[in-house]
């Protein structure tokens, strides 16, 4: 199943997979009426309607050209660190978050999630332990839809948790995520990080926390 966050809403395509993305248009795709009706449904969830929308009979090829017409693609990565049971968080313009960033051009995935989370928190001997499930949240900028597919990787550190917020990026503070804040930083975190690592989260830093996916769904 794919799933895209619009602020506070959810497109889910539930049979149609990120792969898909990867795939050449066919020239007769973009001309059927299939892709206008499916382009102006998802246009006008964008930009009319506040509620969540699900798409699961319309052909993974046509989806897949709706989904590269609409959105300009802004690929990031970012890392869970994890520090015995705790994992490294930030604030970020106000918003508790994880730290990420845009992938540079020549990088992989992996090289820029570690140079992202040494940059916004200035941690050290990162090594990434495995990857984790991607998020994709959307946003407009410049009259632009931007489609933001995020890499995330489970990490780990042999350093000193000696955190220095990058400040330039609007990251007021670093902080532990432990068993004690988890829940107060789920409620609060953006809805893509939540659905999509919440229970990651959860597995990684304590087992007995008393939330559970649905009840992470309805925050």
């Amino acid at each position: 199943m794919y799933r895209l966050f619009c602020n506070n809403k959810t497109l889910e395509c539930r049979n149609f997979f990120e792969q898909f993305l990867e795939h050449d248009i066919k020239d007769d795709v973009c001309s059927s009426q299939v892709f206008e009706t499916t382009f102006n449904k998802i246009k006008n969830w964008l930009e009319n309607n506040d509620e969540n929308l699900v798409i699961d009979d319309v052909d993974n090829d046509i989806l897949a050209a709706v989904i590269k017409k609409i959105f300009r693609f802004a690929p990031a990565a970012g890392g869970l660190v994890l520090i015995n049971n705790s994992i490294v968080a930030m604030e970020r313009n106000g918003i508790p978050d994880l730290p990420k960033g845009h992938i540079e051009k020549g990088e992989s995935p992996r090289e820029a999630a570690l140079r992202e989370v040494s940059e916004e928190t200035a941690m050290l001997n990162l090594s990434i332990i495995k990857q984790l499930p991607s998020s994709n949240h959307c946003y407009l900028l410049n009259g632009q839809w931007t489609l933001k597919n995020t890499s995330w990787f489970l990490m780990k550190t042999d350093a000193a948790f000696n955190p220095k917020p990058q400040t330039e990026e609007g990251i007021s503070k670093v902080f532990l995520l432990n068993k004690d804040n988890v829940n107060e930083f789920l409620e609060k975190t953006f809805i893509s990080l939540r659905l999509t690592l919440g229970e990651e989260i959860i597995n990684t830093i304590c087992r007995d926390v008393s939330i559970t996916p649905n009840k992470m769904n309805n925050m």
